[in-house]
């Protein structure tokens, strides 16, 4: 049976704070004595009592004797209290009346910036200010956050910095919807990483073609890229914001929900929408690389695309291909064998590598 003074081996605040009150109720009882008369009898590890000896030390409740070489005296805590919690209350209320000065200040300069910006319902980010001013955003967050996030993959560097922001939100009863283009679900890195996400509680969807990055939180206040540089837009003009709210809503309800490259690849009807939205866009845009660009797939890619489209649609040359599919999505179809091929359902293509 364990000893009224045994203290168990686990670590953390309970047992550093039990070993601190063995300790000092040691020294009460003692008075006087070496640091071996101390802990004699006390089921502590020597961890334990360096780390007991150095915190009673520091609150002045274990001091070394000046006349007396290797021996300790217990104070009285009502003395070490006062010594050492009054200058941390004085350190506490100069640190707040410094925090409100600041405040203070930021607030007067918030009265600048908004008259120079038009009541600061549109303000012009700085690159190196967005993200701080995301985290702050995200940590004010209550009730929900969109997001729409083109171009296909994410870099590994910036989910990972967005991963530990995002969770933070949904254990925090965030609401969190995103939108992704149909590329997305064939990287393994943004698979990953909306995996993690959905089991917190988000919900992730994707589309052939999206519009650009948008982040709204709690409906108020949302984020563009700005036209002009690599910065961001931040909007907190409620016409605007309730606008892109829209915007995303009815992107959302066309959306389908994310599931992994090899789902994607089994059911096929992401591919086939993929289709569907390059022959669309060679109708408007004659570049490989802009239609690429629009879909958040590789140029090479879109190239393979085109080519299945030609060789199921039986088209001789790009221009060939471009009247067959503007027959096929106006339904006007003509007489002969190829132009026949050209349905209003194109075929879908399951084997592609994007």
């Amino acid at each position: 049976m364990a000893s009224k003074h045994e203290v168990n081996n686990e670590s953390g605040p309970d047992a550093a704070t039990r070993a601190l009150q063995l300790l000092y109720a040691g020294a009460l009882r003692q008075g006087a004595s070496t640091r071996e008369e101390l802990v004699r009898g006390l089921n502590l590890s020597s961890t334990a009592v360096d780390d007991a000896f150095e915190r009673l030390g520091e609150l002045g409740l274990l001091e070394p004797c000046p006349d007396r070489p290797g021996v300790y005296e217990p104070r009285l805590l009502e003395s070490a209290e006062v010594r050492v919690v009054a200058p941390l209350q004085r350190a506490l209320r100069e640190a707040q009346t410094q925090v409100d000065a600041v405040r203070g200040e930021f607030a007067a300069l918030r009265e600048v910036q908004a008259a120079g910006a038009g009541r600061g319902d549109v303000l012009t980010v700085d690159a190196r200010d967005v993200n701080p001013m995301l985290e702050e955003e995200a940590q004010n967050c209550r009730t929900e956050v969109l997001t729409a996030q083109p171009g296909g993959p994410r870099p590994v560097k910036v989910l990972s910095r967005a991963q530990s922001r995002d969770l933070a939100m949904l254990e925090q009863g965030v609401r969190m919807r995103t939108i992704y283009q149909h590329s997305a679900r064939f990287n393994p890195a943004t698979e990953a990483y909306v995996e993690r996400l959905v089991a917190g509680g988000a919900e992730v969807r994707t589309l052939h073609t999206l519009f650009p990055r948008l982040i709204v939180f709690d409906r108020r206040t949302a984020f563009l890229p700005a036209h002009d540089g690599p910065g961001a837009l931040r909007i907190r003009h409620q016409g605007v914001v309730t606008f892109l709210v829209s915007t995303f809503e009815t992107a959302w309800h066309t959306a389908v929900p994310f599931a992994s490259a090899y789902e994607t690849r089994r059911e096929g009807f992401v591919i086939s929408d993929m289709q569907q939205a390059i022959a669309r866009l060679l109708l408007e845009e004659a570049k490989d690389a802009a239609i690429a660009r629009q879909l958040g797939i590789s140029e090479r890619s879109c190239r393979q695309h085109i080519a299945k489209l030609m060789t199921q649609l039986g088209a001789n040359n790009r221009t060939h291909l471009g009247f067959l599919l503007a027959s096929a999505i106006s339904g006007e179809g003509g007489s002969d064998s190829s132009d026949s091929k050209a349905s209003a359902e194109l075929p879908a293509v399951r084997d592609s590598g994007e």
